[in-house]
């Protein structure tokens, strides 16, 4: 009560509203589908992100990954890098259940990393 959210909104396709009927009720439901689901739109994103940068993603020196959802191990930032195909020297940050607050800690994150480290690349998913 004492945040003032509202209402709280997840990403459903109509394929996972119809494969879990109980989802409504059930936290477990959704953080099972979160688990799945988070690395993958975590992917369009980095791959958008990637694109635009114009730059091969072996440049990437750091993944800093945010998510409120999908408190999991192996985690959403091990999921992506191995679907992006990211090399396993890349450092990688994970912030879990940061709601709001996660965006602009994962931006001052991301340029303490790129401002410290020489060559430094950052890529983040929030």
């Amino acid at each position: 009560e004492r945040t003032m959210i509202k209402k709280r909104y997840m990403h459903l396709s109509e394929k996972i509203i119809k494969e879990n009927p109980n989802i409504g009720a059930s936290l477990d439901a959704r953080q099972d589908i979160a688990n799945v689901e988070v690395p993958k739109l975590g992917k369009i994103a980095a791959v958008n992100a990637i694109g635009e940068w114009g730059q091969p993603k072996s440049r990437i020196t750091h993944l800093v990954f945010c998510t409120t959802t999908s408190l999991h191990m192996p985690g959403a930032d091990y999921q992506l890098a191995k679907i992006l195909g990211l090399e396993p020297k890349v450092k990688r940050v994970m912030l879990y259940l940061q709601g709001c607050f996660g965006g602009g800690t994962v931006l001052r994150m991301a340029k303490d990393l790129a401002e410290n480290n020489v060559g430094a690349r950052v890529l983040v998913v929030c």
